[in-house]
């Protein structure tokens, strides 16, 4: 029995003869390494034939420089109703709400607002230039350029660390004695839900008096007059801080800029100013005109490669945004809607994909015409909102008259409370999302908020006169299908 033979050898390993194996003695034998090769072996690749594949030459990860760079496979080309798509979007994007602005010049200002930018910078160089406390006080409609103006001069100074810039949207505020706690936040850098204690107006004066950081803070409060008070002190305590002619003044110097969009508060706050010798510097914005609107919408596609509007369509929308208020951003709305409209019209019609067609009179009268009908705006509401129009409209069959906010969302959520079904489906709204709703509501024309006439109560939105501005059939007809609404609207209107 002949036994395998180890993985090692011993010393005195017998060599076989194979001088037998092969009779042709000039036939080249195969070589056969060992298990183990020698560290000197060199292996020759001489014999290898031309187009052979070797798996040694592919373990040679030498870096090596290749001739010339992997060719690519072609791109799909793009279909030409991709482009036209495109082009579209890139149009729309223009006129988006929160949009980047319009062009600017060199003197940072907006078109169309060239003197009241040179207003607002004049009085902000003047004042930091003279190290001095002032105010400035802004008014005009809402949609008029004054937030965006204010922002666009301010950012000169972003970069100046001299300069602390605040700004607060003074509506997000629970109360207006808020204000001192969120201006305390921004000066020391924290947030303003890092405090046990809510800051008060001392403890706003005393960092201001005594930080050595900066040599100004620029307040910028948007929708001031919802600081006002009954006794106005929260507003009167930060224009005495701002002014130069009073006798409490800070260490570092507070230039003060308050926007509102009401005019009357220069007949409700300003007299008291002037008593106290605290008169502020003031900017009026007035509504933009038609012939205003077109040059910032030109402004706009300036740099556009294609016409997008057609001059006709371009007029009409400026005349019809400049004679409802004046509002910029009413005019951008038509012009994305139609251009969204455009685009639809591009996808479903077999024409030649390489013209662009541009929005016509057609397109901006049918925009306007949907986005300023009340059924094109119940259409698009939720059913939340739906629900409150349904109560709004139940409430005034037993109060005809003087409904304020404030007692309607008493009456929606007792309402809320007596029906289960509702309120599930629902589910709870807080004062300030109800207060937000009812101002989305105002905005589609489907409520009117007025003032209640008392002087006090002009400016707190919680006590305005609210009423249906819809009818009775539209109303219905925009809660078909959604069934609790509609056994709810139809009881009320039974007991007429």
């Amino acid at each position: 029995m002949q036994l395998t033979p180890t993985s090692t050898p011993t010393k005195k390993r017998t060599i076989r003869d194979i001088s037998n194996t092969f009779h042709d003695i000039d036939a080249e034998l195969p070589l056969t390494p060992t298990k183990t090769p020698n560290k000197k072996q060199v292996f020759n690749f001489s014999t290898q034939q031309d187009g052979e594949p070797s798996c040694k030459r592919k373990l040679v990860f030498t870096p090596t420089t290749p001739s010339s760079s992997p060719v690519k496979p072609p791109l799909t080309p793009k279909s030409s109703t991709f482009r036209k798509t495109s082009i579209y979007s890139q149009a729309k994007a223009l006129f988006q709400r929160g949009s980047k602005n319009e062009r600017t010049n060199d003197n940072l200002q907006l078109p169309s607002r060239e003197e009241e930018a040179s207003l607002i910078n004049n009085f902000i160089l003047k004042n930091l230039e003279t190290t001095q406390s002032n105010s400035l006080y802004i008014s005009g409609p809402p949609g008029t350029g004054k937030t965006a103006q204010v922002n666009l001069s301010l950012s000169k100074y972003e970069s100046d660390k001299r300069v602390k810039i605040v700004r607060i949207n003074c509506m997000t505020l629970r109360n207006p004695e808020s204000i001192f706690h969120e201006i305390y936040a921004s000066l020391v850098n924290q947030i303003s839900i890092s405090f046990t204690k809510k800051k008060t107006y001392d403890d706003f004066y005393q960092v201001v008096d005594s930080c050595n950081e900066f040599k100004h803070i620029v307040l910028f409060l948007d929708e001031l007059d919802s600081l006002l008070t009954n006794n106005q002190q929260v507003l009167f305590k930060l224009f005495q801080l701002s002014s130069s002619q009073c006798k409490v003044s800070t260490r570092t110097k507070i230039i003060l800029i308050g926007i509102s969009n009401t005019l009357d508060l220069n007949n409700k706050f300003l007299p008291k100013l002037f008593t106290n010798n605290m008169i502020p510097e003031s900017v009026q914005f007035l509504p933009y005109s038609a012939a205003q609107i077109k040059s910032i919408i030109l402004a706009k596609v300036a740099d556009f490669p294609t016409t997008i509007f057609h001059p006709m369509a371009l007029q009409f929308c400026c005349q019809k945004a400049a004679s409802i208020s004046g509002d910029l951003r009413k005019a951008f709305d038509i012009c994305y809607k139609s251009i969204e409209l455009v685009e639809m019209e591009q996808r479903g019609e077999s024409i030649d994909k390489s013209i662009v067609k541009p929005v016509l009179i057609s397109h901006v009268a049918k925009v306007c015409a949907d986005s300023f009908s009340t059924k094109m705006a119940l259409s698009s509401l939720s059913v939340l909102h739906k629900s409150i129009l349904c109560q709004l409209f139940n409430f005034q069959l037993i109060k005809p008259d003087g409904i304020t906010v404030t007692m309607f969302f008493d009456y929606y959520q007792k309402q809320q409370q007596d029906h289960q079904m509702s309120s599930n489906l629902l589910g709870g709204v807080k004062s300030s999302e109800f207060l937000e709703i009812l101002t989305m509501l105002e905005s589609n024309n489907c409520v009117v908020m007025e003032s209640s006439g008392h002087k006090n109560n002009n400016h707190d939105n919680s006590k305005k006169v609210i009423k249906l501005n819809v009818d009775y059939d539209e109303l219905v007809k925009s809660i078909e299908g959604i069934g609790f609404l509609k056994k709810m609207l139809k009881h009320s209107r039974g007991a007429l």
